[in-house]
């Protein structure tokens, strides 16, 4: 195949017409190409003739595309000699390649009235060649979109339908970025990052402004391989992505009981509410303290889903006396942010009531001949500081604080404390005694303890120096006494060596009776004192008068009488 550029063709039979095509070429755009075609036609010889009443059309087809010009009319035109005819014929066909051949048909037709064979071509054999292809811009991305509108970390940014353009195929993307307070008034663009890509479509990783709220959009361009001055225009993100606001913790927040000792404490809350994100729950804590001023670290508690507002819970508390508790509560939203915290008022946890005393004297139902009764008590465990309280009978509380001089220890006492109350003058007759300890901060008593017993008149008959003859009965008497005495303390009852009767029981036995006695009346002292050791209260460990030989002297009967109602 042959460039047509100045070619002549010649006809077959008939008159010979030559036919000289010469052309030019023009490139509307990247994708067309305009062909102006000058034919030159003349018969071969100054003898030669086309008489009217025929005509010749000719037509020009490149790669499909046609143009058409009549050389010869069909009526009142002679065609004599060789005189040239000049015709022009334009030609626009696709051409997306540069500087390659493409082919021509010249086809020369009669459309006469009558057949003519004359001067008729049909040829394919020749080319033109089409210009080299302009240099142009990418395309920028048809689509640019960033999600998640609202992120609290990264978002992603995704962008597609970009294209390279002529002589210049796609190399990466530029971004940059524009921040705004309302989502409306946008600041200058701000260069963000260059991604490398021969791909229409892409995607980055991005970040929301730092200050929460605040909006962020993005565009995107293409770049291309022929450099900046052919990178596309931008494309500008149809939505914007903005940091999440925090949710508000709760307005309010309340614990109650603000005093306990004992059961559940509940918390309630209201008016808490979501940031840019809706309430996903709450995540609740305390902390403590022994003073109310310095306080612990929070310790979570849990957290829970709750997209309500407000609400209440109810939640575990100290139960260590004098220990001061206060709550937090953390509003949380759905991507997972914090609020800060809200503080509830502080609660405190007192004693419950004291546990209940012990008493280990008097045995219900026992009996004393100290009109001054003692009463030998042990407070409960719990709490670390109690009073203990007696009454006697249907008489007033007397407690070691009020009442200091009938109590050893006297004031507040401790847990698991020996006590001892030396009770004011009693009558002779059958009481009922009762104990109780109560805590001093709540004033919450422990149970009541209850014994009966019995106030009895001295037993001793007055033994005087030189006067009274020690008998059978006195002895008598006195151990019949101590196991009076060592039954009011817990203590079990003597059995005596010998019985004594008077007028058979002999006389120089009687000192080893008294020594019995005496040992029989040790452990009383030592119960009484292992409670007390102050004066007034222990009792003073005895210095015994010299017992002699035969019947007792009257100072040994008579120490023995006091000491036993002085128990």
């Amino acid at each position: 195949m042959a460039d047509i550029n100045g070619v002549t063709l010649n006809a077959g039979s008939g008159p010979t017409v030559h036919y000289t095509i010469t052309y030019t070429k023009s490139r509307p755009n990247n994708s067309q190409m305009t062909y102006h075609f000058t034919i030159a036609a003349a018969l071969a010889s100054s003898g030669s003739y086309i008489h009217s009443g025929y005509a010749l059309l000719c037509t020009i087809t490149v790669n499909g595309s046609s143009g058409q010009v009549r050389i010869k009319a069909a009526d009142n035109d002679n065609w004599d000699g060789t005189t040239p005819r000049y015709r022009y014929v334009t030609v626009t066909c696709s051409s997306t390649t540069g500087n390659a051949a493409q082919g021509v048909r010249f086809r020369v037709v009669s459309d006469g009235r009558m057949s003519l064979s004359s001067g008729v071509i049909d040829n394919s054999g020749y080319t033109v060649t089409s210009s080299a292809l302009l240099t142009t811009a990418c395309g920028a991305p048809s689509a640019c979109s960033v999600s998640p509108t609202v992120a609290e970390g990264n978002a992603t940014l995704s962008w597609s339908g970009a294209s390279g353009g002529t002589n210049n195929a796609v190399t990466g993307f530029e971004i940059q970025y524009s921040d705004s307070s309302n989502n409306t008034d946008w600041g200058s663009w701000t260069a963000l990052s260059t991604v490398s890509s021969s791909s229409g479509s892409g995607s980055l990783s991005v970040a929301p402004p730092a200050a929460r709220g605040t909006y962020r959009r993005f565009r995107v361009r293409t770049q291309g391989s022929a450099g900046s001055g052919y990178y596309s225009g931008w494309k500008v993100s149809t939505n914007s992505v903005r940091k999440n606001t925090p949710p508000q913790p709760a307005a309010n927040l309340a614990a109650s009981p603000s005093v306990y000792s004992t059961g559940s404490v509940t918390i309630s809350w209201s008016g808490a509410s979501g940031g840019t994100s809706p309430i996903k729950g709450y995540m609740l804590a305390s902390r403590t303290s022994t003073d109310g001023s310095a306080w612990t670290a929070w310790n979570v508690l849990e957290t829970f889903d709750l997209s309500a507002s407000g609400g209440s819970r109810t939640v575990p508390a100290s139960d260590v006396p004098g220990t001061y508790t206060k709550y937090g509560l953390w509003t949380i939203d759905t991507l997972d942010v914090y609020s800060s915290e809200q503080v509830s008022n502080t609660i405190l946890c007192v004693a419950a009531a004291c546990d209940e005393p012990t008493i280990a004297a008097p045995k219900n139902g026992s009996a004393t001949y100290n009109p001054n009764p003692r009463v030998l008590m042990t407070t409960g465990a719990q709490p670390s500081e109690q009073v203990a309280q007696v009454r006697i009978g249907a008489g007033s509380w007397r407690d070691g604080v009020n009442n200091p001089s009938l109590f050893s220890p006297s004031g507040t006492v401790g847990g698991s404390a020996a006590v001892m109350f030396k009770a004011e003058t009693q009558t002779a007759g059958t009481k009922t005694l009762t104990v109780r300890c109560v805590n001093p901060d709540f004033e919450a008593p422990s149970a009541e303890i209850s014994r009966s017993f019995t106030v009895l008149a001295s037993p001793f008959e007055e033994i005087a120096a030189n006067e009274t003859k020690v008998k059978a009965s006195h002895i008598t008497a006195l151990r019949t006494a101590v196991n009076t005495v060592r039954g009011y303390y817990g203590l079990a009852l003597v059995s005596w060596g010998e019985e004594i009767t008077a007028g058979r029981t002999e006389v120089k036995n009687w000192p080893l009776h008294i020594l019995e006695i005496r040992a029989a009346v040790e452990p009383v002292i030592a119960v009484i004192n292992q409670y007390s050791t102050d004066p007034g209260f222990a009792v003073p460990e005895p210095d015994w008068e010299e017992l002699g030989t035969g019947r007792p002297r009257a100072a040994v009967m008579n120490q023995l009488a006091e000491l036993i109602l002085s128990l």
